[in-house]
């Protein structure tokens, strides 16, 4: 490939109707690199480029031509993602423009520049390549958002914000005491506490109720970009919450500004909320309760297997063989005489067995409940003793208590489970499950028929992703319809007449 020549590349000039700005490599590798593209790839890409440019001898080249050049090359170094992101943004060489807070008339208006926004971060005591790399990532996300105009107050705030990100807080709170002004929003809730905005934290609770990353973040976005917009310092948190829902109903649909709204509400709830996720062994319990956990915010995941292994330290074989026997084996410890010498148990004898050892675990279980409610901390449970009209016992009038039952009605599907789990663990761990899997189909069919009867939701785990969503919907379902029923109480009570007007 013949060398560059550095004097032809100067002379090179792009054009965008009647403006011509002075060609730069540097610029089309940012440019690649905000979307995404590895700074290998990036470079290699510009090269290109240029020898097709050097090869056409071409003194002046379009913008739209150049670009396509460069979106071809990233959708082939880095997929259609980074492409679209190199669409999206405002393009190399275009100038950006800061508006001043006095109005937008032609002499409040002017470019912005690196270098000068470079000057002013040194008077931080950043040192010229510190003040620089920071110059070029505010430049960076101003282009990657496709914003070729902005306010003064907007570029500063996204200064204050990338000055935090590389040299900290104390490095931010110079900058804002050199605008004479903050530029982070803090929210405030009914109690008083304050704490600041986070866009991360945000999106994090919309991937919770099924956004795709992309989407909640940059939703996200757009929510700080309202908020800096109301020109105040400290917002309530129904605003924030308000200005989420307005705009999920606008981008996504009512029912994900119904979810949203209602998660909220879980962590302000009344009332601890416990959701009670049962099903037979290897039909994928405990990674769905922790994925149900994690989107509706609750950390805490208990299993009912702890609970008897807890148990099992403290109540001896001796005194209890069908404790210390696995659900599906404890038949063998409530054999009746006669059934003795059967080589293979009869579902009665299955389920004999089982709901013996239901009925130990049924107490402990709810002293789980009954601690967390008095602790007024929500709780995800697990467990194949979690049977609908059996466990746990008792009534649970400080708690909102919501079952669900999974179940996978495709037995070859369900055997696969335990073989992906001997794969995963690189063990035989699977091996007495599949080999007194008749009895584990036993409970599974149990289970789902007292689902049916008792009216708890029951839920086929066959795809993963999919029980997760029907999971975290009927929870959110229940939810409001308790949101509803406490809204009409309150109404209920209000309208009631006074003593005077008994």
């Amino acid at each position: 490939m013949a060398e560059a020549n550095p004097r032809r590349q100067r002379e090179l000039k792009v054009a965008r109707g009647e403006e011509a700005f002075a060609y730069s490599s540097g610029a089309l590798v940012e440019a690649l690199q905000s979307a995404g593209v590895a700074t290998e790839d990036a470079i290699r890409i510009v090269h290109e480029v240029e020898a097709d440019i050097r090869e056409r001898k071409l003194r002046r080249i379009e913008l739209s031509v150049l670009l396509d050049l460069l979106e071809h090359g990233a959708l082939q170094a880095s997929g259609e993602l980074a492409a679209e992101r190199l669409r999206r943004q405002t393009p190399p060489f275009v100038p950006l423009t800061v508006v001043s807070d006095r109005g937008s008339n032609k002499e409040a208006r002017r470019r912005f520049s690196r270098r000068t926004l470079t000057a002013s971060l040194e008077k931080l005591g950043l040192r010229f390549k510190e003040a620089r790399a920071a110059a070029v990532q505010v430049e960076q996300g101003i282009r990657a958002d496709g914003v070729d105009t902005l306010s003064q107050v907007e570029l500063a705030r996204r200064v204050a914000s990338a000055v935090e990100v590389r040299h900290g807080r104390e490095a931010r709170l110079r900058y804002e005491a050199q605008t004479h002004r903050p530029f982070e929003i803090r929210v405030t809730n009914d109690d008083g506490t304050e704490f600041p905005y986070s866009r991360g934290i945000l999106a994090r609770s919309l991937m919770m109720i099924g956004l795709e990353p992309d989407f909640s973040h940059n939703l996200a976005k757009r929510v700080e970009e309202v908020l800096y917009a109301l020109d105040v310092d400290i917002v309530h948190a129904r605003d924030v919450l308000q200005q989420v829902a307005a705009l999920l109903r606008q981008e996504a649909g009512d029912e994900f500004a119904r979810r949203y709204v209602v998660m909220r509400q879980l962590h302000h709830a009344e009332r601890p909320v416990m959701v009670l996720i049962g099903g037979a062994p290897g039909v994928g319990k405990s990674a769905i309760a922790a994925e149900v956990g994690y989107r509706l915010g609750i950390p805490r995941v208990v299993s009912t297997d702890i609970v008897r292994q807890a148990l099992r330290s403290l109540i001896g074989l001796e005194l209890s063989p069908v404790l210390h026997a696995s659900s599906f084996s404890a038949w063998r410890a409530e054999l009746l005489p006669s059934e003795r010498d059967i080589a293979k148990p009869s579902k009665s004898a299955v389920l004999r067995g089982f709901l013996a050892q239901v009925r130990q675990l049924n107490p402990a279980i709810g002293a789980i409940i009954e601690r967390s409610v008095s602790e007024d901390t929500s709780l995800v449970i697990e467990g194949v003793h979690l049977v609908p009209g059996t466990a746990p016992s008792g009534e649970f009038p400080g708690a909102i208590l919501i079952r669900l039952m999974l179940f996978i009605n495709d037995p070859d599907d369900h055997r696969q489970h335990f073989g992906s789990r001997e794969m995963k663990t690189g063990s035989r761990l699977a091996q007495p499950y599949l080999e007194q899997f008749d009895e584990i189909r036993m409970l599974d069919e149990f289970i789902h028929e007292r689902s049916v009867v008792e009216g708890v939701m029951a839920i086929d785990a066959g795809d993963f992703d999919a029980a997760v969503e029907r999971c975290v919907e009927h929870v959110l379902d229940i939810l409001l319809m308790e949101q509803k029923l406490s809204e009409e109480r309150a109404a209920s009570v209000a309208s009631a007449p006074g003593p005077a007007g008994r």
